[in-house]
């Protein structure tokens, strides 16, 4: 109990709540993960999917609903970093700070193995359905893959990801660029398969 305590105290010390990308593109980003997370809840409701197939495409759906909507939440509240730092004053109490390099990759592995199995568990859930789920399993595979990006956390890739490129409406983060395609393809598959069941009604 003391020890928890202590852990408790150290991470609150040295984490404070804020915004995690207070700009523009971060703000459309959380806009962009809740109107997926939306469609994919509607889609899993409402979807038009045949009866041999339904309750494991409702479960596909479901579940890209709960990823999108924690994703939507923890963009700008930067859950990550606190658990970075629970995770540095764990190593620090139990004497294991020195090894924290060794830690960090094993549960980077553990967080890659566990998307690979989430995707075969997928594809294997879906199987027969791929013209209907192609397109919301590779929006999957990119917020996967993104997510994984961010979770390495080199130095040089967070500098490649904050850099700035010219566009239309200003310069935009390359974050934005690798982050956003995965739930807007989520989003429009959605919505096509709620328009297909809206127009067979």
């Amino acid at each position: 109990m003391e020890e928890t305590q202590t852990i408790a105290q150290c991470a609150f010390q040295n984490w404070e709540a804020g915004i995690g990308d207070p700009n523009v593109w971060g703000w459309l980003t959380v806009f962009i993960y809740a109107v997926a997370a939306i469609v994919a809840g509607l889609t899993a409701y409402r979807g038009p999917f045949p009866e041999v197939s339904r309750a494991r495409e409702q479960i596909f759906w479901g579940c890209l609903t709960i990823g999108l909507a924690f994703l939507a939440v923890n963009k700008q509240l930067d859950l990550q970093s606190f658990m970075t730092v629970i995770g540095r004053c764990v190593a620090l109490e139990q004497g294991w700070y020195e090894d924290r390099r060794t830690i960090q990759g094993l549960m980077i592995l553990g967080l890659g193995l566990f998307v690979v199995a989430s995707g075969v568990f997928f594809l294997f859930l879906l199987h027969g359905t791929l013209r209907r789920s192609v397109l919301p399993v590779l929006g999957a595979a990119f917020v996967s893959g993104f997510v994984l990006i961010r979770a390495v956390g080199f130095h040089n890739v967070d500098q490649m990801l904050g850099m700035q490129l010219p566009s239309a409406l200003g310069s935009v983060k390359v974050n934005f660029l690798l982050e956003a395609p995965g739930p807007l393809l989520i989003m429009f598959t959605g919505l096509w398969l709620l328009q297909r069941g809206s127009s067979k009604s």
